[in-house]
């Protein structure tokens, strides 16, 4: 099973960049795919850091990790879509792997993504909501016949819900195929929220860097602008 993870800002921005699986037919028996990172605040901005992905890692072992100073736990996810990391960046002065878990021969932590830099949509009661732009290589897909969920932003943009907060393997989250799973899940005020079932499967990709919505709340969320 692959994990993955997220990132934060102030405290309050989660779950920014996700990795994907790498697969092209996953068997149809095939559990979900999970979200575990580590981020490093890069200091260019408020939002800048580096992403990095255990995808050995239980959640226990995620979760006994203390993080360093300067870097931060995301919260756990479930993928909807089957994904792919196509290739990780390369950054000059940058480490492509860390090392947080001892029981894990080697640096099972590998550079997925960078976080650029972003805008506050808004924040409230309800949580920190964040567009951004981050660096990195993923396609996702999501099958003919299933349901996406979208947001479009007061100029047109849409963005597709593609990684939910869990707080572990066996967590009940909210039957995506349902027209009602978001019934009540906060969602930034000016956007239009709509639910569909696909008729043909569809692609999101991104290849050198994409706009990201980030919800952090009680439960955090990312959607991806198509």
């Amino acid at each position: 099973m692959r994990l993955s993870g997220c990132s934060c800002f102030l405290g309050l921005l989660c779950a920014i960049t996700v990795g994907c699986t790498s697969t092209d037919s996953p068997p149809e028996d095939m559990g979900p795919t999970f979200t575990l990172k580590m981020h490093q605040s890069t200091g260019e901005n408020p939002f800048a850091q580096l992403a990095y992905e255990c995808r050995e890692c239980s959640f226990e072992q995620f979760a006994a990790i203390e993080p360093p100073s300067g870097w931060s736990k995301g919260p756990s996810q479930v993928i909807l879509p089957e994904g792919e990391l196509r290739s990780t960046p390369s950054l000059d002065g940058v480490p492509s792997s860390m090392d947080f878990v001892p029981d894990i021969p080697g640096e099972e932590f590998e550079l997925i993504a960078k976080t650029l830099d972003g805008r506050v949509v808004e924040i409230g009661a309800h949580g920190l909501m964040v567009v951004v732009d981050v660096m990195r290589d993923t396609l996702f897909r999501f099958p003919a016949e299933s349901r996406v969920h979208e947001l479009t932003d007061p100029d047109e943009n849409i963005f597709v819900l593609f990684a939910y907060e869990v707080e572990t393997e066996d967590s009940d989250s909210p039957d995506f195929e349902a027209a009602d799973a978001l019934a009540g899940y906060p969602l930034p005020g000016d956007w239009l929220y709509s639910t569909r079932t696909l008729d043909e499967e569809l692609f999101v990709e991104s290849d050198e860097v994409t706009t990201v919505l980030s919800i952090s709340g009680e439960i955090a969320s990312v959607w991806q602008q198509r």
